[in-house]
């Protein structure tokens, strides 16, 4: 029978402070705030990794410790002001709670099974950010050894960039400990409330200034919403996804071919097939930003991602021009992507803005690898929810050698069979022009014979 206990993880040493809160973690906040009681599962940031033969629970505690110690955004509370805003108080010394699950030699749950209870139970319930750190860690144990250890962060500690940067260090760190190496050193990364005071500043003001002109440019163009195609399901967004080890390669080889990113392929793509179903002549795209341009913010582990609000026109003559567009829409992107959520809030007061898409490409920000995978590609259907603020949301990740290309729609719009057209065409038009032209047409004939 597995046992489970709990023990805790303590920091001391570390740095107190109160600042307020960054553009991207206002920009959470209030995200989480207008979901509440439901906890979307962007919200909590999930991943496992295996603990290196033979260490203890005392060592995996240990490094988990240093962990909290290097990272601010990991040991910090986050308090509501009566004006609705939060602050956020980053803890010198503290505890985080680990939950032990100890399998026995002869219990025949496997591991698979404890991770996904373990991953469930991450994110099955909202932070108390007032008075729980914004990281749960439970660790799963074969008789008392250590094997695997189960994160689930908040977005306000972390984007996912930044959770995949803590998963690699702690998994850097119990492997140095395993060898017995000195544990890596922390890499320069700013803290959180320093990125407050730096987005304060009169240069961070202009960048707001700056993203508010664009927001107002492209308010202004938004179009009415794209009509119903279908009879809305209940409940009524469906999320597809395929995980394909073709799409790497071939969304690589276009942007090769193209001269030009990944990124603005991907873009593209998802560009030509929107005039599929969409009448146009316009539509509603967020393109969501990392924003990790500078050294210090490369390797910080907080949440930096913010959308930016745009308009794509669906009238290319041709691929050429859709691609010229992407690859503007995408610099513009960039450039505006850093600003405070509750000024463009003001700027939107009033604009009636229609469901349209969100992409977010995560994928293209994975490290480059020459691995290439074989297997076939999969189809999945891990989502359904009644609301959504979107029609389409379109995200990229995964792994480098095979991409997750993920598509939640409103099945008035998109429904099932379409969600599926879309994912597979994807894929099927990403392989062509890794080779060669595409003509504008042929997206329509490959979305309408993948519906089949």
């Amino acid at each position: 029978m597995i046992t489970e206990s709990t023990v805790r993880a303590e920091f001391h040493g570390g740095r107190s402070r109160v600042g307020p809160l960054t553009w991207g973690q206002r920009g959470t906040w209030d995200g989480i705030h207008q979901w509440l009681p439901e906890v979307k599962p962007f919200f909590v940031l999930t991943r496992w990794l295996p603990v290196p033969l033979p260490l203890s629970v005392g060592d995996v505690l240990e490094q988990i410790s240093e962990l909290l110690l290097r990272h601010e955004s990991l040991r910090t509370l986050f308090h509501a002001s009566a004006r609705g805003d939060a602050t956020q108080e980053v803890l010198a010394s503290g505890a985080v709670d680990v939950t032990l699950f100890d399998r026995p030699a002869d219990d025949p749950v496997d591991f698979t099974s404890i991770v996904t209870d373990c991953l469930v139970r991450a994110g099955a319930t909202a932070f108390a950010h007032d008075e729980e750190l914004p990281i749960r860690i439970s660790l799963a144990l074969h008789e008392g050894i250590p094997v695997l250890v189960v994160l689930g962060v908040s977005h306000l500690a972390a984007d996912h960039s930044g959770t995949e940067l803590l998963v690699a260090e702690l998994a850097a760190m119990l492997r140095a400990r395993a060898d017995g190496e000195p544990v890596p050193a922390a890499r320069p990364s700013v803290q959180p409330v320093d990125l407050a005071t730096r987005q304060n500043s009169p240069d961070g003001q202009l960048l707001n200034v700056e993203a508010m002109r664009y927001l107002r440019e492209h308010a202004a163009r938004m179009p009415s919403p794209a009509p119903a195609r279908a009879v809305a399901l209940e409940p009524r967004f469906v999320r597809g996804e395929i995980e394909s080890g073709a799409l790497p390669v071939a969304v690589r080889a276009a942007a090769r071919r193209l001269r030009t990113s990944t990124s603005v392929v991907l873009l593209s793509i998802t560009t030509g097939l929107l005039r599929c179903f969409c009448p146009g002549p316009a539509y509603r795209l967020d393109v969501m930003q990392g924003n990790r341009l500078e050294p210090d913010l490369f390797t910080a582990v907080t949440t930096l991602n913010q959308a930016v609000k745009t308009v794509v026109d669906l009238d290319a003559a041709d691929f050429d021009e859709v691609l010229r567009r992407s690859a503007a829409t995408m610099a513009a992107a960039k450039r505006h992507a850093r600003y405070d959520g509750r000024l463009a809030a003001e700027v939107l007061r009033g604009v009636d803005l229609p469901p349209g898409c969100q992409v977010n490409d995560m994928w293209s920000t994975l490290p480059r690898t020459r691995a290439t995978s074989t297997e076939a590609t999969t189809l999945a259907w891990p989502e359904r929810t009644a609301h959504e603020d979107m029609a389409l949301y379109l995200d990229t990740g995964g792994a480098p050698e095979r991409m997750r290309l993920s598509l939640m729609a409103d099945t008035a719009l998109l429904p099932p069979d379409g969600i599926r057209a879309f994912l597979f065409a994807f894929e099927r038009l990403a392989e062509e022009l890794a080779v060669g032209d595409v003509p504008l047409e042929r997206f329509g004939e490959v979305f309408a014979g993948a519906a089949v």
